[in-house]
């Protein structure tokens, strides 16, 4: 068998860099350990990254029982550049700045209710222009969520009007001369579980978001699976059986979506806005009309994560969703319900550690895998270092 040299040195060049993301603090001889590669190779490859400043030193470690010279450390250089992550949704947009090692900084929620494409672009773009104008070191990249069917960074399909067919990565691309990413919010939240959440824990797993649709992120083998056409985990519309009339089909979004559950919660309020503080007063309050609603909701919930729970036989599944993180108390509704159902399968449930930057969080993680030309590498952020360090930077 013939083997390109050119291949063999890039994927030698990616998994150093991958060893110094998630292992770091990391000496060459370790590095060289991890990965059975020659030391001159990896010495090599991590003197071009210490000069394009990719990565930086940061003092000593311990020496090895045999006494010898301290090894000299080295990290990610997380001054070298940062990303954005952007979400789209009905009626608003939300932003985070990320440094390349996953710590956020920045969060923006900006309302577009009656406000049309094109402004919405226009506010966005003023935004990222702000934070470029605003920063010391350079954008790598952008990554962009909302609900929909995304498939090699094309919106093949989206719940937003005049998204659909709209080349959205190149517009931004050409404007700020930098990658953009596309992912629906299901696919995001799904990155942030294995990448941040997970630490690496989970191989196999879906990730439930719950707010304009249902739809389910999943992560096989450690990937993202996205389907034919980018078009798995789409359960919104999937049909669902009324509770009480079998016979009566709707669609797992007119059961669960955040939607329609918040309409019902305020229909009977009798506002035309959502109260958070109301629905938690009246949750806590025993309030039959919202208890009941509530009820539906987790029995319908049950009904979707039993599914799929019993067909992928996933090593758990996370739901991120508002309404849960408001009342997480509902989780053990929604619990009970699969519990009484007669599948064989039964994966952990477990809420979102943080369903409000999740998606916005994965989406930085995939423009940061784009960035460092990881793509198809595993990262795992936000771990513990335990390395010893000596003459650390100040």
């Amino acid at each position: 068998m013939i083997i390109n040299k050119h291949i063999m040195r890039t994927t030698n060049e990616k998994q150093v860099l991958q060893q110094i993301v998630n292992s770091g603090p990391i000496s060459r001889s370790q590095i060289s350990r991890n990965l059975c590669l020659n030391k001159v190779t990896v010495s090599d490859i991590y003197s071009q990254l210490l000069h394009e400043g990719l990565i930086r030193e940061v003092g000593h470690g311990v020496s090895t029982r045999n006494g010898g010279r301290k090894p000299v450390m080295a990290l990610l250089n997380v001054g070298y550049g940062y990303v954005i992550s952007i979400n789209i949704l009905r009626s608003r947009f939300s932003m985070i700045t990320c440094r390349l090692d996953g710590r956020s900084d920045n969060y923006e929620s900006v309302s577009t209710r009656e406000v049309d494409l094109t402004t919405v672009l226009d506010m966005i773009d003023e935004r990222i222009a702000n934070t470029i104008a605003a920063s010391d070191s350079r954008l790598l990249g952008i990554a962009f969520g909302l609900d929909g069917v995304i498939y090699e960074n094309q919106i093949l399909s989206a719940a937003l009007k005049g998204f659909k067919n709209f080349d959205l990565a190149k517009y931004f691309s050409d404007k700020f001369q930098v990658p953009v990413v596309l992912e629906n919010l299901a696919n995001e939240s799904a990155i942030y579980e294995r990448d941040f959440a997970g630490e690496g824990v989970y191989q196999n797993l879906i990730s439930i978001t719950i707010r304009d649709q249902v739809a389910a992120g999943i992560i096989a083998d450690g990937h993202l699976y996205r389907g034919h056409n980018g078009e798995a985990g789409n359960i919104g519309t999937c049909p669902l059986a009324d509770r009480y009339h079998e016979d009566n089909l709707s669609t797992v979004n007119h059961f669960v979506a955040e939607g329609p559950v918040l309409q019902r919660i305020m229909a009977y309020q009798h506002i035309d806005r959502v109260d958070v503080n109301r629905i938690r007063r009246d949750y806590l309050g025993h309030r039959p009309e919202l208890i009941a609603i509530l009820d539906e909701f987790a029995y319908y919930l049950g009904k979707v994560l039993g599914d799929l729970s019993n067909t992928f036989a996933p090593d758990a599944i996370v739901v991120n969703a508002p309404i849960l993180e408001l009342l997480p108390e509902i989780m053990d509704q929604v619990r009970g319900h699969v519990d009484r159902l007669s599948i064989r399968r039964k994966a952990p449930l477990l809420l979102s550690k943080n369903a409000k930057e999740a998606s916005l969080t994965g989406g930085a993680s995939a423009i940061i895998h784009k960035a460092l030309g990881l793509d198809d590498l595993q990262l795992t952020f936000k771990n513990e270092r335990s390395a010893v360090l000596e003459e650390v930077e100040s």
